[in-house]
């Protein structure tokens, strides 16, 4: 490790745009997409293939290659041994904030640079529809350069904290974070949208399922119009291709929708879910990975109920 600043970012969009704003420094990219999948307090070797073995079974890649990919990331946060400056460009998402959780976290751990500095926006002025740092032209990431914010020990605190609660198998300590939190200014509502992703206390979907279901009910099926509703309506959690179609993927195992992936239409079990008139978990059962919590079989499972603002189990 030669350079004395070095830059890591939360995908290759951005690493390029970064790449042509001349600023000084190596860049690297950190992207796991932490939200999908299991996510558990394990020893390296065994987070990789847990996760790859994960991304290989929704048909993203080879699971060995997958693991080597994730293992070279690490190394690159890992080997920073020299840099007198690294700053992190994550912007205020889900995807971003769970990284910037486990990157922080293992930070702390491994030791910290001299300086720690963080790029993070929710918002900019000449893009209406701010979806992520990816989207900005080399000239407006130079421009964030020099607004760059030391990372705080409270901040490092949060991030760790939010890991431990992230990746632990009961959920129960995410609320009280999301009340706590204040260092990170995005982490709190990031972790709460966390919590969204867990079945709901009546239809037992998830706030991405529903919001799927229920624009699918409106007769707005098509890729298009479901991306463009979600990133207009859920600035949080911005859907990507790869959780669109595997939303599209469980609705239809469900029942809850039928027809060609490209124009599916709702089904009369579907429009049952969606009024909260049965319980998709005690129907049908789940299998999924919210972090560390594995939501499976016909339940009990953990539940996220937003009126009340709690977990709960059911």
């Amino acid at each position: 490790m030669t350079e004395r600043i070095v830059h890591i970012c939360n995908g290759d969009s951005t690493a390029d745009q970064l790449s042509l704003a001349d600023l000084p420094g190596d860049i690297r990219v950190w992207a796991d997409a932490l939200d999908q999948g299991p996510v558990l307090p394990i020893a390296d070797a065994e987070h990789y293939a847990a996760r790859a073995a994960h991304w290989a079974a929704r048909g993203v890649g080879d699971a060995t290659k997958l693991a080597a990919d994730l293992a070279t990331a690490d190394r690159a946060i890992d080997d920073l041994a020299g840099a007198e400056e690294v700053i992190l460009w994550y912007e205020h998402d889900l995807f971003d904030q769970l990284a910037l959780a486990r990157i922080l976290a293992r930070l702390a751990r491994r030791g910290l640079p001299p300086a720690l500095t963080i790029v993070s926006i929710d918002r900019h002025p000449e893009i209406p529809t701010f979806l992520g740092l990816g989207q900005l032209s080399p000239e407006q990431l130079a421009q964030l350069w020099p607004n760059r914010t030391p990372l705080s020990r409270d901040a490092l605190d949060e991030a760790i904290s939010a890991w431990i609660a992230v990746t632990a198998p009961d959920p129960r300590a995410l609320p009280f974070l999301v009340r706590r939190v204040k260092a990170m200014p995005f982490l709190a509502g990031a972790l709460e949208r966390h919590l969204e992703e867990f079945p709901d206390p009546t239809s037992g979907m998830s706030r991405t399922e529903r919001q799927i279901l229920a624009a699918i009910a409106r007769g707005e099926a098509d890729a298009a119009s479901l991306m463009k509703l979600s990133h207009a309506g859920d600035p949080r959690y911005p859907l990507t291709d790869t959780v669109l179609s595997w939303t599209l993927q469980v609705l239809g195992r469900l029942g809850f929708t039928e027809g060609a992936a490209a124009s599916p239409t709702i089904t009369a079990l579907g429009r049952q879910a969606l009024a909260g008139a049965i319980d998709r978990v005690h129907e049908v059962g789940i299998d999924e990975w919210r972090g560390g919590v594995h939501l499976a079989g016909r339940g009990p499972v953990w539940r996220w109920d937003s009126r009340e603002r709690k977990v709960i189990e059911r």
